[in-house]
Formats: structure tokens, C-alpha cells, sequence
């Protein structure tokens, strides 16, 4: 199932928080651009930026750094600017991470917030086994086309959030991009310190299970008291069947295994009741079983990329008892049996 909007809907353009450009104009100039020219080719104000509670439309954003790309003839604009941003410059979501506990807490509160920061995207985690973990963004409105500087700062910033709880010197197993490759790859390598891959199905880096233990070292409980419910009044106010349909998927997806989770185990996870659970899912028109499914066939796809993964276990994975069973469901989703889509 997917939850993109009805075709003769009137969907408002997505949003983020005007924090995430913090020290853009700064980047430009320090590239021998013209900002004023920049921000005006993409309809955004210098006032707009100067409070990080101001949202920006999602694809002037994305548009703004890509322009920024191309007016200072850097191609890798938006990798420079990720490298160096501090969570804490992402504004209320940063410091909502940042002030948690642990690593794995940090990145839990970011993928429920998230939509308070950005609309009409996801960011989650995916586990591969019981080892290894992926983090995953993507934006998911198709009306925004030009993604690659976007995705590129993006994956920087959480790398970022990773080496504030593990160090500086953190790097991550593998990242993969969904856009084209460039001509070179080896600043992205030198600057992730792992190998890197383009044109997969979406944004993400690999890590492992036990880097998800390690202490923020700036954890305050305090602090996370105040800035929670400014999250949760944006959540509210912005929240669609997607978001929603999102969060409740991200979770799903950690939890499966030889049973796929109950509606009971995710509610805990989430910190709601299972009635509470229940009845948001009727309000936003989806089932629990629907997002099961929608988890497993997400997973399913991922897991067929890797060539050394048999089909018998990847069934496992996601909670199929039988092949023959996963087979099914794969038919339904795609048309086609697993062993023929991993051919393709």
C-alpha cells in the first residue's frame, strides 16, 4: 500500500524549518557566490532565514542549494555544507536529539519529530540483521525533483549526530545516494569514510547494533522538557496520513522478525496506549495490518538488492514462516515472483 495523495487532491506544499539553512549564506560567499542572486532565483528572502522558526517551501529549499551548486560551480555544495553543520544548528529537532540519553533515544525522538521539522519525508531506521542497522531519508513528495544536494547535506547532518554520541572519527559501514553518480566519488568517501553507492532506492548509511548504546554526552532531560511539546504541537498541527503512516512503518520495520510485531509491542515502542494506537489508525484511515505489510514489502525490496541473501532468508526476516508464503505476498505487491525481480 502506498500513501501518496489522490490524484485530484490539492495537496499544500511541504515545509521545513528555516534552521536547517542555517550558514548557507555564509557557504556561498565562502564559494565566491552571489547570495542575494541566489535567494532571489529561488523566491526566498534573506528575512526568511533569519529565524529558525520561519518555514521555507520544501522545494525552494532543495532548489536553493542546488542553485548554490551550480552558481559557485561546485557540484558537491551541499556535502560541504552537511559536513560541517552541528546538530544543534538544526534547531529544536537537533536539540531534541542532542539532549537524549543515548544514541538509539537521539534517533528515536528524531524519526517521531520529524515532521515537525520537515514535511512530506521520511527518516527512519532499517535492521538488516541482527548486527547491522541502516538509517534512511527520503522525501517522498514526487513534486520535488532536484534532490541531490538535498540528500547529500542531509546524510551529512545525521552523520553528525552519530559522531556527536561516538566521536569525530565515527564512520559508517557503507552509504548509499538515490541519485546519479557524479563524476567522482571519492570526496563523498573521503568525507564519509566509508565505501559510497548511487542510484539506489534511497538515501541511507549502515552502522552497526551496538553504536546505537553509546551516551550523548550532552544528554539533558531538562532541556528535552522544554523543547518536546513545541515538537508535539507542530506534529499535531502538520500531521497527515503519511507522517503518521511513516512513523508507525519505521517502527514496524525494527521490530520484524520470525513474528512480525503486534499492535501492542509498537504502541509501547511509541509510548500510547493500545486503544490510543487503534483509534488514531481508524482516524487516519490505515490498518495495522496494512502497515505490516506495507513494512514487509519496503524491507522485501531492500533485502533483494543484496545477491548473498537467500530467498529462505529473507522470508525469515520478515516474519514468513515459509517461502511459499513470502512468494505470495511478493506477487501481490509487485506482480512478479522474488527470484524474478532480483534477476531484473
Amino acid at each position: 500500500m502506498e500513501w501518496a495523495s489522490h490524484p485530484s487532491a490539492i495537496v499544500a506544499p511541504s515545509t521545513i524549518l528555516a534552521s536547517a539553512a542555517t550558514g548557507v549564506v555564509e557557504l556561498i560567499e565562502r564559494f565566491s557566490g552571489d547570495a542575494d542572486s541566489i535567494l532571489g532565483n529561488v523566491s526566498i528572502r534573506p528575512d526568511d532565514l533569519t529565524n529558525p522558526f520561519n518555514e521555507l517551501r520544501l522545494s525552494d529549499f532543495c532548489n536553493l542549494f542546488e542553485e548554490a551548486a551550480r552558481q559557485t560551480r561546485n557540484d558537491r555544495f551541499g556535502l560541504h555544507f552537511g559536513e560541517k553543520f552541528e546538530p544543534r544548528r538544526l534547531g529544536a529537532i537537533g536539540y531534541a536529539a542532542i539532549s537524549s540519553p543515548t544514541l538509539a533515544a537521539a534517533l528515536r525522538n528524531v524519526e517521531i519529530y520529524f515532521p515537525a521539522h520537515q514535511g512530506q519525508s521520511s527518516f527512519g531506521m532499517i535492521r538488516e540483521d541482527s548486527d547491522v542497522f541502516w538509517l534512511s531519508y527520503r522525501i517522498f513528495d514526487d513534486r520535488i525533483t532536484n534532490r541531490r544536494q538535498d540528500a547529500e547535506l542531509s546524510m551529512g547532518m545525521f552523520l553528525n549526530i552519530f559522531r556527536e554520541a561516538l566521536g569525530p572519527s565515527w564512520v559508517p559501514l557503507e552509504v548509499r545516494f538515490e541519485h546519479d553518480a557524479p563524476d567522482s566519488a571519492y570526496f563523498h568517501e573521503k568525507i564519509f569514510g566509508a565505501p559510497v553507492q548511487f542510484g539506489r532506492r534511497t538515501n541511507a548509511f549502515a552502522f552497526r547494533r551496538r553504536d546505537l548504546d553509546a551516551k550523548m554526552p550532552n544528554q539533558d532531560p531538562y532541556l528535552f522538557s522544554i523543547i518536546e511539546p513545541f515538537l508535539k504541537t507542530r506534529c499535531e498541527i502538520h500531521q497527515n496520513p503519511e507522517d503518521f503512516a511513516t512513523t508507525v512503518r519505521n517502527q514496524i520495520k525494527l521490530q520484524l522478525g520470525d513474528i512480525p510485531p503486534s499492535i501492542a509491542e509498537i504502541a509501547r515502542i511509541l509510548g500510547v496506549t493500545d486503544l490510543s494506537l487503534q483509534r488514531q489508525l481508524r482516524q487516519h484511515g490505515v490498518t495495522f495490518q496494512e502497515l505490516v505489510n506495507a513494512a514487509r514489502k519496503e524491507l522485501a525490496l531492500h533485502y533483494l538488492e543484496d545477491p548473498d541473501m537467500r530467498l529462505t532468508e529473507i522470508a525469515h526476516c520478515l516474519g514468513y514462516s515459509e517461502l511459499s508464503a513470502f512468494s505470495r505476498a511478493f506477487r501481490g505487491w509487485t506482480g512478479m515472483s522474488p527470484h524474478r525481480y532480483r534477476r531484473m
